[in-house]
């Protein structure tokens, strides 16, 4: 949509700045002097050109179909969303990990808790263990000492006339 206007009707100061986006050289077609588009954007999008031809000024504005505006609007909130999860990704992440880290320090501590106290019940089973292969050793001791004792009398008694 273009809305050419002539050089009565003057564009207000707040859409013309003095900034100019000229090209240099002139058009070879036409042999007139390029246009000048100034900045911003006015509001709702397009552009604001000037063309000055000689003695007279056409100030042409042109707009942005509404699609392209939607378009330009979701994108807009599309970059803003990844932005903020990656703002969120870095200053969340290293929280999330830490807290992360604590649980599993905590988990471990309670594991080696419980295999400490299982560590002392295998000790003592470990304990009485030995205290009974002492005592079956000092058994054994005894027979071996008595089978020797009646070995030694049946060979005595065998000895004798």
């Amino acid at each position: 949509m273009t809305q050419p206007t002539t050089a009565a009707a003057q564009p207000s100061p707040a859409r013309v700045q003095a900034r100019p986006q000229a090209d240099a050289g002139t058009n070879a077609a036409t042999g007139q002097m390029p246009a000048r588009v100034y900045a911003p954007v006015p509001r709702g999008g397009g552009r604001l050109i000037v063309e000055e031809d000689g003695d007279r000024t056409v100030y042409t504005t042109t707009e942005l179909p509404p699609q392209m505006l939607m378009m330009a609007h979701r994108a807009q909130q599309t970059a803003f969303g990844l932005m903020g999860m990656l703002a969120v990704i870095v200053i969340v992440g290293p929280f999330a990990r830490m807290f992360a880290r604590r649980i599993e320090k905590r988990a471990e501590r309670d594991m080696m808790g419980a295999a400490g106290t299982n560590a002392q019940l295998l000790q003592q089973q470990l304990l009485q263990l030995q205290q009974s292969v002492d005592a079956m050793s000092v058994e054994v001791e005894r027979i071996s000492e008595s089978q020797r004792f009646q070995s030694k009398l049946l060979y005595e008694k065998a000895s004798r006339p």
